[in-house]
């Protein structure tokens, strides 16, 4: 691996631990690792085992080729949007990604049935407790 590539892992690494308020030694212990190598990957000083880092992504909730992003902005980018989708949110992308436009077309207009029922059960509900309070 070239050394630049081992030194863009480290950095997101060191961000990914830091964002999700770890420390080295909990990144350690579930990749299975000891704590004094995965320092050594944070700094950049060995080249980091693929397989470590499929566990740390996997458990971290990322995808592992964005562990290699060399632009910092877009690693911490995705990081945002992946603290904002839930793994239900996830699960239904990945979905959608697989479907044809048509499905897609079809899944949109089931989605905006379904948010329409749901308010006007809200408003049915909030009309009932209004009726009830008089």
């Amino acid at each position: 691996m070239k050394l630049d590539t081992q030194k863009t892992i480290a950095s997101n690494l060191r961000t990914l631990r830091t964002s999700k308020d770890l420390k080295q030694a909990q990144v350690a212990a579930f990749a299975g690792i000891s704590r004094s190598l995965y320092t050594h990957y944070e700094l950049g000083s060995r080249t980091q085992d693929a397989e470590v880092l499929y566990i740390i992504s996997n458990r971290l909730g990322i995808d592992m080729s964005i562990l290699f992003e060399k632009d910092h902005k877009k690693f911490l980018s995705h990081l945002a949007s992946k603290e904002t989708c839930d793994e239900g949110l996830i699960e239904l992308m990945s979905l959608y990604r697989r479907l044809s436009p048509f499905s897609r077309g079809m899944l949109m207009e089931r989605a905006t049935s379904l948010v329409e029922k749901e308010e006007n059960q809200d408003e049915n509900q909030t009309v009932l407790k209004d009726m009830q309070s008089i």
